[in-house]
């Protein structure tokens, strides 16, 4: 996996964060019916908007220092910033849906939610390690 997987998924998650802007602005012009009853908590979905805005950025920024630096991180640190800058935000599309799986998340959905938390931070952090040890020993 190349640092150009950070641009896919950082397109992946710009374009998830635009759908979810059209279905708050459905949600806001509309009252009841199916897309309220499908997407009951708006505040979960505003945070995966914003979550996923973040993230796409975060994707965009870590492949330009790695192109810039000449940093080449491990495939599997690509892989897990990916997956885990996907998974994070959809964690609270989920909790937009399901807003009881606040209260008692289903152990299943809940080590999902650890999985990826770890898996971001272990790849943007080593990621970003890797990218300013190179600059700092130029």
């Amino acid at each position: 996996m190349t640092i150009s997987a950070f641009v896919l998924a950082g397109a992946l998650c710009i374009s998830i964060a635009l759908i979810e802007a059209w279905l708050l602005v459905a949600l806001l012009a509309t009252s009841g019916g199916a897309l309220h009853r499908l997407l009951p908590n708006r505040t979960d979905l505003v945070r995966s908007h914003i979550d996923y805005l973040m993230m796409s950025l975060f994707l965009f920024v870590f492949y330009g220092l790695c192109r810039v630096t000449g940093a080449a991180p491990a495939g599997w640190l690509i892989a897990a910033a990916c997956l885990g800058a996907f998974f994070n935000p959809f964690a609270f599309l989920v909790h937009a849906m399901r807003p009881d799986f606040k209260e008692a998340p289903p152990p299943v959905f809940f080590t999902l939610l650890i999985s990826s938390c770890l898996a971001t931070t272990i790849g943007f952090a080593a990621t970003a390690w890797m990218v300013t040890a190179r600059v700092l020993l130029q």
